[in-house]
């Protein structure tokens, strides 16, 4: 369901080679720059912000590498709730289904999401 539909990277490459190498590098630089907001935030904010523009697919990916970096299904919730203040609850919705089968449904039933 949030998949994506073409590989924007090998779009890019076939038509710009350096482009895409600019754009690869540029973010793997600003993620793994050693700063001082750790990985697993950087992945929080930036699950966020997806969901803030209702981008599944990357709200997954985002979500899925948070918890990559240690991020609990708590935090994972927290962060779209806090996508919802600035876009509506509909973004919260829209991350929650993105990342539903990630995270531990047992665990949010009964109130101790970790």
């Amino acid at each position: 369901m949030y998949e994506r539909k073409h590989d924007w990277h090998e779009i890019i490459k076939s038509v710009d080679p350096t482009l895409e190498q600019h754009v690869t590098a540029f973010a793997g630089h600003v993620l793994a720059l050693d700063s001082e907001i750790p990985r697993k935030y950087k992945e929080l904010i930036l699950m966020a912000c997806s969901a803030a523009i209702r981008y599944g697919s990357g709200t997954r990916e985002r979500g899925c590498e948070a918890m990559h970096h240690g991020a609990s299904d708590k935090e994972l919730v927290e962060a779209l709730a806090l996508a919802s203040l600035t876009s509506g609850v509909t973004a919260f919705v829209e991350g929650i289904e993105a990342l539903g089968d990630q995270i531990t449904v047992g665990a949010a039933e009964d109130g101790t999401l970790g």
